[in-house]
């Protein structure tokens, strides 16, 4: 493989167009990285894989990237084009007023999405057949075109679901977008999951606070999880306030989730050594709340803070305990190697024993998707489902 060919090849980074190279993601953005370990253990071959499609064309709607996803079993389709999304009519009707900076976004001008759909779906012997969905939210200011790139519609095309990928991430407009969803596909609405990267992570953990009544699990990554309290969000992706309480207390149900992010993203592992992103400050119990508030909504004992920092001088711990900063069981706890990258996975079960809590770390990692992190989240996701008319969330083996 000639690596730097590699790392020099472009994509679209923005939704204004701006086009950056692989090599950023590992150099410029993150100069932490020992890029060198990742060419010996293998994994920009993996990264290259999984980012085919969005360096072979940059424009997603080119024949070249369409029949990429035909000869991967998935049939990708572009809707909402011709669907403005008035932010005037918006706040008429419900009261949130986006306040944004200078910063124009034209992924937020149009009710856009995707779909990504498998071959078998529209095949007449098929028919009956239900299909679970992924509802993959893009970073800020992304292109939903990035979302080719970031693992999670290969994995699906693998296991035969549906993705979605929405630009607009609020949470009322993915209703309409799911409805239209169920009238073109054969949507199994006991199996719709919500996750997303950066931007998206934040969007997805609002979700699973919010939305315990549409969603069956929920997978933030490359963002911090918590209750997703928002008083007022001025920025360039619209957020709409939250007051922090998970819906799923009232409803006396579980919201399953699993969060995925790499040591060297905004410095949240290991816990008991966490910063506030871009600065030095401590940020251990902000980030510990968020964590305990997922426990609560899913039955799982919480953490001490006290438990947390005793990991830092204990040389004794395990590798898992002392690189994702959370003390955990034997059974809590597990390595993977994948793509040559030392993954740390921690899980806090509920009362039951099940895991509804994952959290895990990847070693040597940035701000970016990994083929592993879409690995896990379909594993994590296949084990849960939602009844649509109780909204009781049911565990599988």
């Amino acid at each position: 493989m000639d690596y730097n060919a590699f790392l020099d090849c472009q994509f679209v980074m923005t939704d204004n167009k701006r086009i950056d190279r692989v090599r950023d993601l590992y150099t410029t953005f993150n100069p932490e990285v020992d890029l060198e370990a990742l060419k010996e253990g293998g994994y920009l071959k993996a990264l290259a894989k999984m980012m085919e499609p969005v360096l072979m064309d940059l424009d997603d709607h080119s024949p070249e990237v369409v029949a990429y996803w035909a000869k991967q079993g998935m049939v990708k389709e572009f809707h909402g084009a011709t669907s403005p999304m008035s932010w005037t009519e918006y706040e008429t009707r419900t009261g949130y007023h986006w306040e944004r900076p200078d910063c124009p976004t034209p992924q937020n001008e149009f009710k856009r999405w995707n779909s990504f759909v498998p071959v078998s779906a529209f095949a007449p012997k098929n028919k009956g057949r239900k299909y679970p969905v992924v509802v993959m939210l893009h970073g800020g200011q992304n292109p939903i075109s990035i979302i080719d790139g970031w693992g999670i519609p290969q994995e699906a095309a693998r296991r035969e679901w549906i993705v979605i990928a929405p630009s607009v991430e609020l949470d009322d407009v993915l209703d309409e977008i799911l409805a239209e969803a169920k009238r073109l596909y054969p949507v199994d609405e006991s199996r719709i999951y919500a996750a997303g990267f950066s931007y998206g992570g934040f969007m997805a953990n609002f979700l699973g606070n919010k939305r315990p009544d549409v969603y069956a699990a929920v997978a933030p990554c490359g963002a911090p999880i918590s209750n997703g309290f928002v008083d007022k969000a001025i920025g360039p992706e619209p957020q709409t306030p939250f007051d922090g309480v998970p819906r799923s207390l009232a409803m006396g149900t579980y919201m399953p989730i699993i969060t995925v992010s790499g040591n060297l993203d905004g410095h949240r592992f290991p816990l008991y050594d966490a910063k506030l992103r871009g600065t030095d400050a401590p940020a251990t119990d902000i980030f510990l709340d968020g964590i305990n508030s997922w426990a609560r909504v899913n039955r799982a004992p919480e953490i001490a803070l006290s438990d947390v920092m005793a990991l830092k001088e204990n040389e004794t711990v395990s590798a898992e305990e002392k690189n994702i900063g959370l003390p955990l069981a034997p059974d809590c706890r597990r390595t993977v190697v994948a793509d040559g990258v030392t993954n740390y996975i921690g899980d806090l079960k509920s009362g039951d024993g099940v895991a509804r809590v994952r959290i895990m770390c990847e070693m040597n990692m940035p701000h970016w998707p990994t083929p592993e992190m879409a690995r896990q989240i379909f594993e994590f996701f296949s084990h849960f489902s939602r009844d649509p008319e109780t909204k009781e969330s049911i565990y599988t083996e």
